[in-house]
């Protein structure tokens, strides 16, 4: 028991513990609060469990603000869907499948009040490919509308 006592007393007095900075706590904008609310109500009026009935979002990973924004779109009466346009890894074949739709589709595709949006979700610094560029330049030349969404709010 005295060794310890030297070893901190004298040989470590100095030493801290490392931290690490912490990352900036996420805050949950407005529009997304909002979201939150108008879900809970349409929940509630569904007759759900008042427990089970209080609905969660996020719009701080591309994931989040996807659904997000699906259901921002269905609870306005609009009809809304995640486009998953990722390949799969086959375990039998021990490789990677690629998918077979057409590369550079949007996200979510809507349609609302008879009009067609593409929403491509972009989050931080990550940007459209060449092929999402074109699938965009395609939709507006058609009469749809394209929407890059980098978080809720805006």
């Amino acid at each position: 028991m005295e060794a310890i006592e030297v070893l901190t007393r004298d040989i470590l007095p100095d030493l801290q513990p490392v931290r690490r900075p912490s990352a900036e706590r996420y805050k949950k904008p407005a529009a997304v609060l909002d979201l939150e609310r108008l879900a809970t109500i349409k929940a509630k009026e569904k007759k759900l469990c008042p427990a089970l009935a209080k609905r969660i979002f996020r719009d701080d990973n591309a994931a989040g603000l996807t659904k997000c924004i699906v259901k921002y779109i269905e609870l306005r009466g609009g009809f809304a869907t995640r486009i998953n346009n990722q390949g799969t890894f086959n375990r039998k074949l021990g490789r990677f499948i690629p998918s077979t739709s057409k590369k550079g589709l949007p996200d979510v595709q809507a349609l609302v009040n008879g009009v067609f949006l593409a929403i491509e979700v972009k989050i931080k610094r990550d940007s459209q490919s060449e092929h999402q560029k074109k699938i965009e330049s395609e939709i507006i030349s058609r009469g749809g509308h394209y929407f890059v969404a980098r978080d809720f709010s805006t």
